[in-house]
């Protein structure tokens, strides 16, 4: 069975990896004879990362004639009769012809936060789907709530003829059921894929934490600065790094604590590599030996093996507070949308989201607040710990419902039946 696998950036954000090989590993125990087509803005460095036969990546060019000028885009139209003026895009629509069907992954692509050309260029490959009449899905994302009416009915106009939808938190279940009035057999509310991401073997997890200096007689706490929020949220940059700088004192002067920084989001632009922000802030810390960054190239599960072995995770990447969260570690979230919010609130009571699990980023701009929540994560860990314990088998079997919903839909009976 042939799945193309859309809503996909890159693996340089280690998020996009752990969702996308969560997803190929679920799919793959649960249809027969399984293989992907990962349609990708990054397909050659993606590629190097998922060496399966199973599994291929091409270019994703779906969009091409939503930001084409009018002449390419009526070449690409021509195309259809005459391939030979567009054999790449007619290469991609025939990867179509030939699916039994498609799955959008992306996690929060689906939103106004980042432009109406975003949105736009993850909807195509839907519709291209549903112009060769194959069944598309949107799988565990956290949906708008869009900031117009112009976003709003590009995603209905597409949506409302997907097989299924699975939302990864309730807030968004609510939106589309309730505010887009998708019905609510087609919407079903799961959890996030990356709650089902393996880490690392016992021996590896041992060799990484010896690798980067973990030891007994500290406690050590990951942080995720992203490099890219204040550019999403048109903050002061440097308040914000003016901010971390604050947490991070704090928490050498008040803990001791051993600080290691996962650049989460490596991409080739400046403005969206983790690494740089990490780097910067060790460098104001006069490369203090406390301080560490996990820069290599290392795979989605290995940075959640990292994090498995925190006593507390700081971050503003989602994907970096699931490693945290599926791995039973107290995790502090700094949001700027509906899906830290909502993916908290489905773990959590509200009085410990408010209290220091979930901090809105405007809100972490103030050095006194900011310390302030940290501080409160760090008295709650051990009650976080234990709620996570608990709540985790109930979640990660929530995140399997995506697939299950997928396989039923395709009509492929469970292998116990």
């Amino acid at each position: 069975m042939k799945t193309i696998i859309t809503g996909v950036t890159s693996f340089r954000n280690h998020g996009v990896e752990a969702l996308v090989t969560t997803i190929i590993e679920q799919l793959r125990q649960r249809l027969p004879n399984p293989e992907f087509l990962v349609l990708d803005r990054v397909p050659e460095y993606d590629a190097s990362r998922v060496r399966n036969p199973d599994v291929r990546f091409a270019q994703d060019l779906t969009a091409k004639p939503h930001f084409s000028s009018r002449l390419r885009a009526m070449i690409l139209k021509l195309s259809h009769q005459v391939e030979a003026l567009a054999p790449e895009y007619q290469a991609t629509l025939k990867e179509f012809e030939s699916a039994d069907l498609v799955v959008a992954t992306g996690g929060d692509v689906f939103a106004s936060e980042y432009g109406h050309r975003s949105l736009q260029s993850h909807l195509a490959p839907l519709q291209v789907a549903h112009e060769f009449g194959k069944p598309f899905f949107f799988a565990a994302h956290s949906i708008g709530p869009f900031k117009d009416a112009v976003d709003r009915e590009a995603f209905l106009g597409v949506a409302k003829h997907a097989a299924g939808i699975s939302v990864r938190e309730g807030k968004s279940h609510a939106y589309l059921t309730g505010d887009l009035g998708l019905p609510a057999s087609q919407v079903t509310l799961t959890a996030d894929p990356a709650f089902l991401l393996a880490k690392p073997a016992p021996e590896c997890l041992a060799r990484l934490r010896a690798y980067h200096g973990f030891t007994a007689d500290r406690p050590v706490i990951a942080l995720t600065p992203s490099q890219a929020i204040c550019n999403w949220m048109n903050s002061d940059y440097d308040q914000h790094f003016r901010v971390w700088c604050a947490v991070v004192e704090m928490l050498l002067r008040e803990l001791d604590a051993g600080i290691i920084f996962v650049p989460h989001v490596q991409e080739l632009s400046p403005k969206n590599d983790d690494r740089v922000l990490a780097t910067q802030l060790v460098r104001h810390f006069n490369f203090d030996a406390r301080l560490q960054i996990a820069g290599g190239d290392y795979s989605a599960n290995e940075f959640k093996g990292i994090i498995s072995q925190c006593d507390m995770v700081v971050s503003e990447r989602m994907h970096s507070c699931i490693a945290g969260l599926s791995s039973a570690v107290c995790t502090m979230a700094i949001g700027y949308s509906v899906k830290a919010e909502g993916i908290l609130c489905d773990l959590f009571e509200p009085a410990q989201v408010k209290g220091g699990l979930l901090l809105p980023v405007k809100d972490f701009l103030d050095e006194k607040v900011a310390c302030e929540k940290v501080r409160n994560a760090w008295q709650m860990r051990v009650a976080v710990k234990a709620r996570l314990q608990q709540s985790l088998p109930g979640i990660q079997r929530r995140a399997g419902l995506t697939f299950d919903l997928i396989a039923q839909r395709m009509g492929v009976k469970p292998a116990n039946a």
